[in-house]
C-alpha cells in the first residue's frame, strides 16, 4: 500500500499498521454496501517497542524515547494484552514467569549443511 504525507515510501511494517488497515478496509466494505464514500487510510503511530534482553527494551511513545527495565515491563504488558482469552493470558504470564526464573538462555543458530 503505497504511503500519504507522513509516509511518502509506506507505512512502517508493523502489526499496528496491519491492524489499523484491517479495520478501515472493514469499514470501507460497510461504507460500499452502503454506496458511500470510501475514507483513505490514515496510520496513526501507537508508538514503537522492541526488547532487545532480558530486562531491557526500547521504546518511543508520544515521541518520548526511554529503555530499560521500565520499557521491558510495558512490553510484557502491551504483548500479554493482545492475547485473547483469559486462559491463554494466565498461560503465558506463567510461562513468562517460568523462564525469568529458570533463564535457560538457548542459543539458536542456523547453519548451512557442507
Amino acid at each position: 500500500m503505497e504511503g500519504d504525507e507522513e509516509y511518502p515510501l509506506g507505512h512502517p511494517q508493523l502489526a499496528q499498521v496491519a491492524l489499523q488497515q484491517a479495520k478501515t478496509v472493514a469499514a470501507n466494505l460497510q461504507r460500499m454496501q452502503k454506496g458511500e464514500e470510501l475514507k483513505p487510510f490514515k496510520y496513526h503511530n501507537l508508538g514503537v517497542m522492541a526488547t532487545i534482553g532480558r530486562n531491557h527494551a526500547v521504546a518511543e511513545i508520544a515521541g518520548k524515547k526511554f529503555g530499560g527495565f521500565p520499557a521491558w515491563a510495558l512490553w510484557l504488558v502491551v504483548h500479554l494484552r493482545s492475547i485473547l482469552g483469559v486462559k491463554n493470558k494466565t498461560f503465558i504470564l506463567l510461562n513468562w514467569v517460568w523462564n525469568y526464573i529458570n533463564y535457560k538462555q538457548s542459543l539458536r543458530l542456523i547453519l548451512k549443511a557442507k
